[in-house]
């Protein structure tokens, strides 16, 4: 267990080491002057050079590369270039936005996407169950953007269940927003959880429960879920991972000011610091879910546990 935890932290750290080397190249690629965009085009040119050299602007590419990783390594993300204030309070600022909407995001996978299909097939409703199946797959079939922005049109502008401009005080603002985000993991999780409770329900020991009287709800609760669950495990997971990297598009279009509209504002302005330290947080996030999958397979699972007794 041991061995395993550290290879896991190895792992880990070589992860981050890779996205944040390419992320500062990409970054240091793209095109554009930061300190001409951060200024503005009426900036003088002696005040544009003046700012480039206290920004380090200036320096050899490997001499940022330099210090850029001994801040990383630190966790010292410096300050903004645009905001001129330390990345760290925007992203504090910012970060709670973007948790409710992935905490919403996450209620909403859950519910329809085990907790509904569980019920519907319980309660015999098989239609209703295909119908969410159908409309689920349908919402997933749209890119992000344009799933929000048909949202908002239809309620906000039609049938005026939304405000114009996003209220966080409002839950119904949050779980339109979070429909949205959920939509892709949702129908995938709802067909996974389905196809394996399918797999589950035909299986020996669900026969053999049938044949000593047991009913249909009791057969889905307490057989076949248990060992389906496992199933849309993975699913689950890789939706959080989704919904941290999916919130720049659903945060820009409903105007959530969270990580993902910071994003949009420092890849508009160039601004390396900001989208330094988001890029290290998304990568923290991701590869920390992906060690907390791997540990709650084995939990569930029984052949994972087996397999490394």
């Amino acid at each position: 267990m041991v061995k395993r935890i550290g290879k896991r932290l190895f792992m880990l750290a070589v992860g981050l080491i890779l996205i944040l080397t390419i992320a500062f190249f990409a970054i240091y690629r793209m095109p554009g002057d930061p300190a001409r965009m951060i200024l503005g085009p009426r900036a003088t040119a002696e005040t544009v050079a003046e700012f480039r050299k206290t920004a380090g602007l200036d320096d050899p590419v490997l001499v940022q590369f330099g210090r850029f990783s001994r801040k990383m390594v630190t966790l010292d993300f410096g300050v903004s270039l645009t905001a001129r204030r330390p990345v760290a309070d925007l992203l504090g600022e910012r970060v709670d936005q973007t948790l409710l909407l992935i905490a919403y995001s996450l209620v909403v996978l859950i519910v329809f996407g085990v907790c509904v299909p569980l019920v519907l097939r319980i309660t015999a409703f098989d239609r209703v169950d295909k119908l969410l199946r159908v409309l689920w797959s349908g919402a997933a079939a749209a890119p992000p953007y344009v799933l929000a922005i048909l949202t908002l049109t239809i309620l906000a502008g039609s049938i005026d269940f939304l405000p114009a401009v996003f209220n966080p005080e409002r839950a119904r603002c949050w779980f339109a927003a979070a429909f949205v985000l959920a939509a892709y993991p949702t129908a995938l999780v709802s067909r996974l959880f389905n196809d394996a409770l399918d797999v589950a329900m035909q299986s020996e020991y669900v026969s053999r429960a049938r044949a000593h009287g047991f009913g249909n709800a009791t057969l889905l609760l307490r057989e076949a879920s248990l060992n389906a669950i496992s199933a849309p495990v993975s699913a689950i997971a890789n939706g959080l991972a989704y919904f941290a990297t999916g919130t720049f598009f659903v945060e820009v279009a409903f105007g959530i000011g969270g990580i993902g509209t910071l994003t949009y504002d420092a890849i508009r302005n160039k601004d390396l610091t900001v989208l330094a330290a988001i890029c290290l947080l998304f990568a923290m996030m991701i590869s920390i879910v992906s060690a907390v999958l791997d540990v709650a397979q084995q939990v569930i699972d029984p052949k994972l546990r087996r397999r490394h007794a």
